[in-house]
This record gives C-alpha cells, sequence and structure tokens, in this order.
C-alpha cells in the first residue's frame, strides 16, 4: 500500500507544480510535453493520462525518491543524524 501512496502524492504536487509554472512564465519557449498512462489503484481498466515536460517528469522522479528514503528511513526504526558542521563533536548521540 505504501508503494502506492507515494506516487500518488507524486504526481498530485507535479500537477501542483505544472499549474504554478505555467502561470508564471506564460511567454516562455514551450517546452515539448511527454506524456504517461498511469493505472489506478485496484482497477483493471481505469487509466490516467499524465502530461509533463521533461524537467517536470526529471522533478517529480527525484522528489519521489526523496519521498522512498524518508519512508524506508522511517520504517527501518533509525534515527535520522543531521550533524552541525559548527559542533565540534560531529555525529549523532547514541
Amino acid at each position: 500500500m505504501k508503494q502506492l501512496v507515494v506516487p500518488v502524492i507524486a504526481v498530485l504536487f507535479a500537477a501542483e507544480s505544472l499549474s504554478a509554472a505555467s502561470a508564471e512564465q506564460p511567454e516562455a519557449r514551450q517546452e515539448k510535453k511527454i506524456c504517461r498512462v498511469e493505472k489506478a489503484t485496484g482497477s483493471l481498466t481505469r487509466r490516467t493520462r499524465i502530461c509533463m515536460t521533461e524537467a517536470q517528469w526529471r522533478e517529480l522522479n527525484a522528489r519521489t525518491g526523496r519521498g522512498v528514503d524518508e519512508m524506508n528511513g522511517a520504517a527501518g526504526g533509525g534515527k535520522v543524524c543531521h550533524p552541525d558542521p559548527a559542533d565540534p563533536f560531529q555525529g549523532c548521540p547514541g
């Protein structure tokens, strides 16, 4: 189930980014759209067509990858540590 939630959320964010980007630069050179067909979860026949530019697809893939990494880190029960470069004792407390 988790594997299906992340792509759906990512597509929603990408659609929001797409509408914001098209509203900001209406006179910018239009990039070629790449359309993909996504299968709907739980349906054998329902499909959704999603069209975005190559840059938007790259951003979506990167964002989805980061989301999966975060979810895997949380599922592992491990604590995420972001050491402070100003801290002379680099590392996470036990």
